[in-house]
């Protein structure tokens, strides 16, 4: 033996495996004999007293094996490792040291360390009895599984003797007739392991394992405990009551629990059959448990009640017979409607279940009782057909049948959709047939098929794609499923061949609707034959070529039995971990939507019709930027009217101001940031709201608010369009000052969305930039011809202003409310001249009271 750094292999993972059961090396067992594992062998040697050159020769590996080996002798004893005791550091003996720290309710690392030690080798136990409160150790955690198994509640099972254990051993002491003194002498000890040994010794005969150390509690026990009273219809706690201990101890066998006649206290799968069986012929027993209580008891008499029997509330064997012949036509029928459970007059859990889910599949109430709604659906007419030609007539019932009836009530005839096809059915026939000159006998051959086909309007609505999803959606909703599996369908009648498997003839139909025959769908009816058109056309993808599948695709997949091709479907929707595919002819025979790993093995490939992948994205990282940018580049040239404003963004770039206007003292500013960075740097406490009825602003802090509302005509549906083109999201203002300039911005944030999973965020924002003269930061008055484009009639916007004593916020409202009006209103020259002066006297207020309100800007503002 030799292993050193730089060795590699199975000898070199044994080693770390031992290693680690020996708490000297924390890694995950490699094979590699790199750093960390001459590391842990230098420790082990230093352990062990010889030369600690981390170099694995004989003598260390023996003593390896040794130190192994008393660990393996210790799992073997308490029954957790099987296999004979050799040393070697094996999978088995380290997942035997992980079961037995899991037992033990310590952390399952393969480790053992003080801990895990202390219990498997029982030292520092306290020993010396009488255990009592403060006591600690493997004696007390044996003594608390015990006392749990024996109904005598202990708590938590920690090992610490503590009150709740004090309580459980009280308990004990009563029910055994032991003085209480509330300590736990060796006798008492003693007899709670002859209780465990006895439970121990039971559970075995009857072939349920327990660790081999009699008479000791644990974990384990109580698995073993809980897996019996689950096989025996008991209440799966994991104590040894009443009940579990006649049934574990008891000369009555369990299999005689289960026999006939059932009665009060009887238990098993004949109980739940029963159970089964009243609900399915509506009666409720108050559970499906398998347990014979007072609920079955009740429902049996009601049962023989209506059977005109004397009511005992017990099932002997000709009650039984009575059930099993009622219940054994309905398997029939369910059989005939293609579910896979027994006709043997048995309710087992099968039949159930398939009762339940016909119900659903029906819209039906799922509750499993066959009342007169299901039974009609289920049998159709009192003859108990179904669908056994595509030629209908009157008597016909089944699903073909009620398919008939959907696709009539769709073209507006009146027919009741029950699968029946009765004399209210036979007049709709009759109308079609007139109304499209085909013989008026009531019958529904292949013509009229043929002509329903026809007429059912194609789908025009949506992509070619989404209409090929949507026809698929649409006879999902229809829900036909065959009643015989004879393979007679809607779909094999349209294509030409009814009685033949019909899923590609499902896929062919959904085309068809869509109008995508035969350019992007191919007709087929045969599997191969589709894979072979989309390989020939160059749109067929392989499972394993990394392609991504399509919304709209059809799914092809592979049967090992029959060494081909043999299934298809239509892809309808997805993500990253698996499809959606609504299929016809598959499970239960019937149209169906069901999910599919995308590593599933099945798949065989898709055929590409065009559609948009399940996840991820057509465009790059780098396109989707450049799309949103551009995106944001149309809203803002959106928002502004005037055409002279747009031709001036085409000078546009982003984190830039594009100045749509200005002068010597003022200029009004459009710039768009990447993210909400800017947004959210500006003053959290403000808040401008636009909307149809007008404009509001608010200022939490300060407690100001105004609103401006009667803004005619003209203006509320711009302001209406730009309120739905923000989104409706609040704005905020930022006041900021820039060199001799001071700013007012009203900023909002925008989602550009590209593409699904591309969503990309911007600040947009306004700004009006006024100048002060250098000795005054009030801004002066100036002649009318300076403003000439821009300054909107302020009397027109009749502003109903409510603000406290406070023209800092009401000048910052002003300004605002001006520059959203240059956004948004039509520019006129002649009407800003008139109102120039007026404007001025808003913005002097505002300094005045900005200077006022806040005057330690005064020396920014004096700049």
């Amino acid at each position: 033996m030799l292993l050193k750094a730089g060795s590699s292999g199975e000898q070199v993972k044994a080693l770390q495996r031992g290693l680690k059961m020996l708490c000297c090396y924390g890694g995950t067992p490699d094979g590699k004999y790199g750093g960390g594992t001459e590391a842990a062998v230098q420790k082990f040697q230093k352990q062990q007293g010889i030369e600690a050159d981390g170099i694995v020769g004989d003598e260390t590996w023996h003593c390896l094996v040794e130190e192994l080996f008393s660990l393996g002798t210790a799992l073997k004893e308490q029954g957790f490792y099987k296999s004979y005791v050799s040393g070697a550091p094996s999978v088995k003996l380290y997942e035997a040291l992980c079961a037995f720290q899991r037992a033990r309710g310590l952390q399952p690392d393969g480790m053992a360390g003080a801990a895990t030690r202390a219990r498997l080798f029982r030292t520092g136990e306290s020993v010396v009895f009488p255990l009592d409160l403060g006591s600690k150790g493997d004696y007390v955690w044996n003594l608390q599984y015990a006392l749990f198994v024996l109904c005598c509640n202990p708590g938590g099972m920690d090992g610490v003797y503590g009150s709740a254990t004090a309580e459980a051993v009280r308990k004990y002491r009563k029910r055994y007739g032991f003085p209480d003194n509330g300590a736990v002498d060796s006798t008492l000890f003693e007899h709670s392991k002859e209780k465990i040994r006895r439970i121990q010794r039971a559970l075995r005969e009857k072939g349920y394992p327990t660790a081999a150390e009699e008479g000791y509690a644990d974990a384990n026990l109580i698995e073993q405990i809980r897996a019996y009273q689950k096989q025996n219809w008991l209440t799966a706690d994991g104590q040894v009551g009443p009940a579990t201990e006649e049934l574990l101890f008891g000369a009555v066998q369990g299999d005689a629990l289960d026999s006939l006649p059932l009665k009060r206290k009887s238990r098993g799968e004949r109980v739940q059959n029963l159970q089964y069986a009243l609900r399915m012929l509506c009666i409720d027993p108050n559970g499906t448990d398998g347990i014979f209580g007072g609920g079955t008891e009740a429902a049996v008499k009601k049962y023989q009640k209506r059977c005109q029997l004397a009511e005992s509330g017990v099932v002997d064997t000709a009650l039984w017979g009575r059930l099993s012949a009622e219940i054994k036509p309905l398997q029939e029928a369910l059989r005939n409607k293609g579910y896979s459970c027994r006709a043997d007059g048995v309710a087992d859990t099968a039949c159930y279940q398939a009762v339940l889910d016909f119900q659903r599949k029906h819209a039906l109430s799922a509750d499993g009782m066959i009342g007169r709604g299901t039974k009609t659906l289920l049998f159709g007419d009192a003859n108990a057909g179904g669908t056994l030609s595509a030629v209908l007539r009157e008597g016909s019932s089944g699903s073909l049948t009620r398919y008939l009836q959907q696709l009539l009530a769709e073209q507006n005839y009146a027919v009741t959709v029950d699968g029946v096809f009765g004399a209210e059915m036979k007049r709709a026939v009759e109308n079609f047939q007139q109304k499209h000159g085909l013989t008026s006998d009531g019958i529904f051959g292949a013509q009229s098929w043929k002509k329903l086909f026809e007429v059912r309007s194609k789908l025009v609505l949506f992509s070619d794609t989404m209409r090929f999803v949507q026809a698929a959606e649409i006879e999902l909703q229809l829900g036909f499923a065959e009643d015989y599996g004879n393979n007679i369908t809607p779909y094999g009648e349209w294509y030409g061949l009814n009685g033949e498997p019909w899923c590609a003839m499902f896929v062919s139909y959904c085309a068809y609707r869509a109008n995508m025959l035969p350019v992007f769908v191919p007709r087929f009816a045969y599997c191969p034959d589709g894979v072979n058109y989309y390989r020939k056309m160059k749109r067929y993808y392989k499972r394993d070529s990394g392609y991504i599948p399509k919304v709209g695709d059809v799914i092809f997949f592979y049967n090992y039995s029959k060494g081909r091709v043999a299934h298809t479907g239509i892809v309808v929707e997805g993500d990253a971990r698996g499809i959606f595919v609504i299929d016809g002819n598959g499970i239960e025979n019937s149209v169906r939507k069901s999910w599919h790993s995308l590593k599933e093995d099945t798949i065989d490939g898709y055929g590409d019709n065009g559609g948009k992948p399940v996840y991820g994205s057509l465009i790059t990282e780098l396109e989707a930027q450049e799309k949103a940018d551009q995106l944001a580049l149309e809203f803002v040239k959106g928002v502004m009217v005037s055409p002279e404003l747009v031709q001036k963004l085409e000078s546009w770039g982003l984190d830039k101001d594009v100045f749509l206007y200005q002068n010597v003292d003022s200029k009004l500013s459009v710039k768009v940031s990447r993210g909400f960075s800017w947004y959210l740097s500006c003053d959290e406490n403000t808040s401008f709201d636009i909307s149809a009825d007008g404009v509001s602003l608010s200022h939490s802090r300060d407690g100001f608010g105004a609103t401006f509302d009667g803004l005619g005509e003209e203006l509320i549906p711009r302001l209406s369009n730009l309120s739905l083109e923000i989104d409706n999201a609040p704005g905020r203002i930022e006041v900021s000052v820039e060199g001799t300039w001071i700013k007012v911005s009203l900023v909002f944030e925008k989602v550009m969305h590209v593409a699904e999973g591309q969503d990309f965020k911007f600040s947009i924002g306004l700004t009006w930039w006024v100048r002060p003269l250098d000795d005054d930061p009030r801004p002066p008055a100036v002649p009318m011809e300076s403003y000439d484009a821009l300054i909107y009639n302020i009397r027109t916007l009749q502003g109903k202003v409510s603000y406290e004593e406070n023209w800092a916020p009401l000048g910052v409202s002003a300004a605002i409310l001006i520059i959203l009006v240059l956004a948004v209103a039509t520019q006129n020259p002649e009407t800003v001249k008139n109102l120039a002066e007026k404007f001025w006297e808003f913005v002097i207020k505002w300094y005045e009271g900005l200077l006022r309100a806040q005057p330690q800007l005064t020396p920014r503002l004096a700049h």
